[in-house]
């Protein structure tokens, strides 16, 4: 049976912003921001008595959604990354499921800025931004992957990070029950070609375009936390830098506005540890198949009735695109 979308309770969440001792908590408005195809987001506006207002954001799961992370683990993550210097959005309060929001979810600072990635690859005023994202992605990096495992409270990946992450992204594709003969021939090249294991290091798992609030200043917060996990760092360097987060802009390997070698060299002066090309290629492969299972898996959710979405349909066309680019690299 398809899951049946509902609004987040109003009330809740100003009684939530009540506790919290913000001013004008009664006036609270939510508008849903469209372009989430896992987790719900909400722009939450108070209007002052001054005639100003001021913004919060509300994120919770929408019925029938499963991620990786769940919210009360992205919320420790979105705090143990605050601690590191990572720039993200303050995590306010969590709500559990069944409580206030009405699914699991948080409140979160709002983040002045842009995050639609042709907006931010193309608009004359983020052009001073654009030049410097590579390094602020680089540096933002490092401070993630210097996080605590520990503490990040995510399951160990056992003794080789990259069949966890092989294991988990076929079961994936089997629960889809699609044929994609591609997909195949990327996980046995996965399995093949395992590079040697490092230790595990808390992986951001999304990092790239669409995931990023920029301002006129460059990277103003990282953002939409629910795939990550603890695995090899080079994972994230290199699923920044496929084709499909450059948004038409090819010729700049790292995301459509920078090149590899100052992305590295902005990791590495952070302290993140040296990525050789081989093991960057291997998790470019990988993360080209993540991507198609990624898309398999939203258009299913659409097709079988989970979550009716035009945009989770249109998803399943992009498939061959990560496709066509992981058949390349491995040719």
């Amino acid at each position: 049976m398809a899951a049946t979308a509902e609004e987040p309770p109003a009330a809740g969440v100003r009684e939530v912003l009540a506790e919290l001792g913000v001013a004008g908590a009664e006036t609270a408005a939510l508008t849903e921001i469209p372009g989430g195809a896992s987790r719900e987001t909400y722009a939450v506006e108070l209007n002052r008595g001054d005639g100003g207002s001021r913004r919060f954001v509300l994120r919770r799961d929408p019925p029938g959604a499963e991620s990786l992370v769940p919210q009360a683990g992205e919320f420790r993550l979105l705090r143990l990354a605050a601690e590191a210097g990572v720039p993200v959005p303050e995590a306010l309060h969590l709500e559990p499921a069944g409580g206030r929001f009405g699914t699991p979810g948080m409140l979160l600072s709002f983040v002045e800025g842009q995050s639609v990635a042709p907006r931010v690859l193309r608009r004359e005023e983020l052009a001073g931004a654009r030049a410097k994202l590579t390094a602020q992605w680089g540096e933002a990096l490092a401070r993630i992957h210097a996080i605590d495992p520990a503490a990040s409270g995510l399951p160990e990946p056992g003794p080789d990070p990259a069949l966890a992450q092989i294991e988990h992204w076929e079961a994936a594709l089997d629960a889809i029950g699609e044929p994609l003969p591609a997909i195949e021939l990327g996980l046995r090249w996965l399995r093949a070609n395992r590079p040697e294991p490092v230790p595990p290091a808390v992986v951001h798992g999304d990092f790239r375009l669409g995931n990023f609030i920029v301002d006129e200043r460059g990277l103003a917060a990282v953002i939409d936390w629910e795939l990550a996990h603890l695995g090899d760092p080079a994972e994230d360097l290199a699923w920044l830098c496929i084709r499909s987060w450059r948004f038409g802009e090819d010729s700049r390997e790292v995301g459509g506005v920078g090149d590899l070698e100052e992305l590295l060299a902005a990791y590495e002066s952070a302290g993140g540890p040296p990525a050789d090309q081989d093991r960057l290629r291997y998790w470019s492969v990988f993360g080209n198949l993540k991507w198609a299972v990624i898309c398999a898996r939203q258009a299913h959710d659409h097709t079988s009735g989970l979550r009716r979405s035009h945009e989770l349909a249109s998803l399943g066309r992009r498939i061959c695109e990560p496709e066509w680019d992981m058949l390349e690299l491995i040719a």
